[in-house]
């Protein structure tokens, strides 16, 4: 599936404009903090994943309170106790069998004020640690590995040159069932390379093979820009490359703070946090982008919001930072933390921490939004629009499909065109009829059984051949991909010579 986050594949077009698609939010978040030990808030890091080994979605998040008493694991250990006003973190874990109901497991791990029930996993060394990425790594061939972290945290061991542990920086950590980890923190990049973002791709990218990371390179004064790291085994990271940066038309306190990204057909979609660094007003949102080889991002449609702030009062009505894009089935599931209260500034002067929220108390949660698949940025024409394909492969039985939304009265049809350029008879846009629904696109045919295959002959005489083009029109409608044609090619043989 061409997906349209450019014109990469359009050779002409009018009477069309690039918009973004308006995922549909849950009207309320689908993890709040409800427990103790997430007093202060709960905030999300990558998205869920399923985990075959034990048959449903884990979600792992980020939550703090002030001064509680913790022991891990080993009742018998002193009380880790500090001061009353001391904020401490943990990595907190929720399951769930659909992807929307989540519930909190009491795992007995942790001690806190004297129960073992709770979810804690983890717990950070202060208060501003522990932003630990989990995730399940099939492929792994060693057991004890299958479940990888990585996070900003204090180390308490390191192989980098220069560093002892007890430094903080990017760390890792493995567990053989999401449960149990070593707690043994492995430093694999200081902060004095990097800041504190850690966002993970969330498995190896499908074009190369490594592990992804998108750090911020360290900067000063301090400026935040998205950076890019890979590594061959999870511990060998490329010190950060600049990856994406504000340009001369951003608003000059436009910071970029961190990005989700997955595989969305052979593309990456990226959800980017862009931070307002503004000592008024410093909320941050999301826009779009995307890499067609994994290694080289653009922005969508620059400056604007594809996921946007909610109502004033809301919990997401002044910071939303996204974790994670689920495939899920005819759908994409996007998770995301909220807040009604701004990041701050340090614009110049110290961090403003304590923004007052909107409305009388602190509001935090994990939401959720989503959208059909595919739909994440397209071509719209408000009335009649035509756009034109490149030249295409067209081999197989499968037919041309569309991933498309049509306004009420609007439609869209198409027809395809020889390697001249001129309409084949029989497969004019006049003939088409476009047939489906949500479930992954819309398909065309063209009457008597034609669907557009190569090979295929009309009453007319046309004959679709393996070069086409498609002439798509387009009326109160958005187009947001196209395919046509096999997915992979059919195996052959050489005759004998």
């Amino acid at each position: 599936m061409e997906l349209l986050f450019d014109d990469e594949w359009v050779d002409a077009a009018a009477g069309v404009r690039r918009v973004l698609a308006s995922p549909a939010k849950n009207a309320e978040p689908i993890v709040v903090p409800d427990r103790p030990w997430e007093a202060e808030y709960v905030h999300g890091h990558m998205g869920p994943f399923f985990d075959p080994s034990v048959g449903k979605y884990r979600l792992y998040y980020r939550s703090r309170c002030a001064g509680a008493a913790a022991v891990v694991r080993d009742p018998n250990a002193p009380v880790s106790e500090r001061p009353e006003k001391t904020p401490r973190t943990f990595i907190c874990l929720a399951e769930s069998e659909d992807g929307e109901r989540w519930h909190k497991p009491n795992l007995g791990l942790f001690s806190f004020q004297g129960s073992v029930a709770n979810n804690i996993v983890l717990e950070g060394t202060g208060a501003d640690s522990a932003y630990w990425n989990v995730l399940y790594d099939e492929a792994e061939p060693k057991p004890e590995r299958r479940y990888k972290g990585l996070g900003v945290d204090q180390c308490t061991r390191t192989r980098l040159p220069g560093t002892a542990a007890g430094e903080r920086g990017v760390c890792v950590d493995y567990s053989p069932d999401g449960l149990h980890w070593r707690g043994v923190r492995d430093l694999v990049m200081s902060t004095r390379d990097l800041t504190d973002a850690d966002c993970l791709f969330p498995g190896r990218d499908p074009a190369t093979g490594l592990w992804t990371a998108f750090f911020r390179p360290r900067v000063a004064p301090k400026r935040r820009f998205l950076g890019y790291s890979v590594s061959e085994d999870f511990e060998n990271w490329t010190y950060p490359r600049m990856l994406l940066t504000p340009d001369a038309a951003d608003d000059p306190f436009t910071e970029f703070y961190g990005m989700a990204a997955a595989s969305v057909g052979d593309l990456r979609a990226g959800l980017m946090w862009v931070y307002h660094n503004n000592p008024d007003y410093s909320p941050m949102t999301i826009e779009l982008v995307y890499s067609r080889d994994g290694r080289h991002y653009r922005r969508a449609v620059p400056r604007t919001e594809f996921l946007p702030l909610g109502p004033e009062g809301d919990f997401d009505c002044r910071l939303i930072v996204a974790n994670g894009i689920l495939d899920h089935g005819a759908e994409h599931w996007i998770y995301y933390t909220g807040h009604n209260y701004e990041h701050g500034s340090d614009r110049g002067m110290p961090m403003q921490r304590d923004r007052k929220p909107v409305g009388d108390r602190r509001l935090t949660g994990i939401g959720l939004a989503r959208i059909p698949w595919g739909h994440f940025c397209g071509l719209r024409a408000d009335h009649h629009g035509i756009l034109e394909t490149k030249w295409l492969c067209n081999y197989g039985r499968r037919g041309t499909r569309v991933l498309a939304h049509c306004s009420e009265g609007g439609r869209i049809r198409a027809e395809m065109l020889d390697p001249y350029g001129r309409v084949i008879p029989g497969f004019s846009a006049d003939r088409c009829v476009a047939e489906g629904g949500r479930e992954r696109g819309l398909h065309f045919s063209w009457g008597n059984g034609l669907t557009g295959a190569a090979g295929q002959e009309s009453s007319e005489g046309g004959v679709v051949g393996h070069v086409v083009k498609l002439r798509l029109h387009l009326d109160r409608a958005t187009l947001f991909g196209f395919d046509i044609g096999a997915a992979a090619s059919p195996a052959f043989s050489v005759p004998a010579q």
